[in-house]
C-alpha cells in the first residue's frame, strides 16, 4: 500500500512556492496553482516554469509596458488591476482589456510579435510574475502542455476582443453600461471585493472611452440605471439592486 505524505503538496497536484528560490523572495503560494490557465498543468510543467518566474511590483498609474516597445515578457497578475489600451491619433485611449483577476495573463497576444501592440498601465498598486519570452519558449519545447495552455489563453483573449467589438457595434449606450456593470459583478468574487459593492477604478473618461460613448452620455446612462432602481452609485463604484434587470437591459431586451 502506498503511503501518502499529507505534507507533500505535490501529492495533491500543487507545485507550491518556488522551491529553488531563497525563502525571502518566495510567494506564500504559487499563482501556477490557482491561475485559470496554469492550475491544470502537471507538477513537472509548473516547476519548469517556476525556474523562470520573476516578481515585479508597480505603482498606480505606472506603465507596465508601452505600445511599440520590444515584446519580451508574458505577465501573470498576482494582485491589483491593469488596463490594456491603444492610444488613438486624437490622443484618447481605447481600453480593450481590464486585467483584474489573479492568474490572468497580460501580453499573451504579443508573444509572437516583435513589439507590444498595446500599452498596459496599473489602475492600482499591482504585483505580477513575469516570464521572459525566450525562457517561456524553452519551456514550451520541453512541455507541450504549456503550448496548449497558452493557445487557450490566446483564444480566450480573442473571444474577449470579439465580444467587446460586438458590444460597441450592436448595443446602445445604456446597454453597454449595463453589460459593463454585469461584468463587474461576474468577476466580483474572483477579485475578492466587498460583498455587494463593485469597485470601479476607471475614471468616467476612461470608462466612456472603453464603451465608445461620450462622457455626458455615460453619466446620463448611469443615472438612468440608478433612477430605474437597478443600481446605487458613488464615487468609487456601484451597488447592484436589481441584477436581473441589468442583465435584461445589457442583452438588449
Amino acid at each position: 500500500m502506498k503511503i501518502v505524505d499529507i505534507n507533500d503538496a505535490s501529492q495533491w497536484g500543487i507545485a507550491g512556492p518556488c522551491q529553488y528560490k531563497p525563502v525571502e523572495i518566495r510567494c506564500d503560494s504559487c499563482i501556477m496553482d490557482t491561475s485559470y490557465y496554469f492550475s491544470s498543468l502537471s507538477i513537472a510543467a509548473k516547476r519548469d516554469l517556476q525556474l523562470s518566474l520573476n516578481l515585479k511590483r508597480i505603482n498606480k498609474k505606472e506603465l507596465l509596458y508601452k505600445e511599440g516597445e520590444s515584446s519580451n515578457h508574458l505577465y501573470i497578475l498576482l494582485s491589483g488591476e491593469i488596463k490594456v489600451y491603444k492610444t488613438l491619433h486624437s490622443g484618447k485611449q481605447q481600453i480593450h482589456k481590464l486585467v483584474q483577476i489573479p492568474g490572468d495573463l497580460i501580453a499573451c497576444e504579443d508573444l509572437y510579435q516583435d513589439e507590444y501592440g498595446s500599452s498596459a498601465e496599473a489602475l492600482s498598486d499591482a504585483s505580477l510574475c513575469y516570464l521572459k519570452r525566450a525562457d517561456l519558449r524553452n519551456s514550451m519545447e520541453y512541455c507541450k502542455e504549456i503550448s496548449d495552455t497558452l493557445m487557450q489563453a490566446m483564444s480566450r483573449s480573442l473571444n474577449s476582443h470579439i465580444k467587446h467589438i460586438t458590444n460597441l457595434g450592436q448595443k446602445n449606450a445604456l446597454e453597454r453600461v449595463a453589460s459593463y456593470i454585469v461584468f463587474l459583478n461576474e468577476t466580483h468574487h474572483e477579485r475578492a471585493l466587498e460583498r455587494g459593492y463593485l469597485k470601479d477604478l476607471l475614471s468616467r473618461i476612461e470608462l466612456a472611452d472603453m464603451l465608445g460613448v461620450t462622457q455626458r452620455t455615460l453619466i446620463r446612462s448611469i443615472k438612468q440605471l440608478e433612477s430605474e432602481g437597478c443600481i446605487l452609485i458613488n464615487k468609487k463604484g456601484f451597488v447592484i439592486l436589481n441584477l436581473n434587470a441589468l442583465e435584461i437591459i445589457g442583452a438588449g431586451n
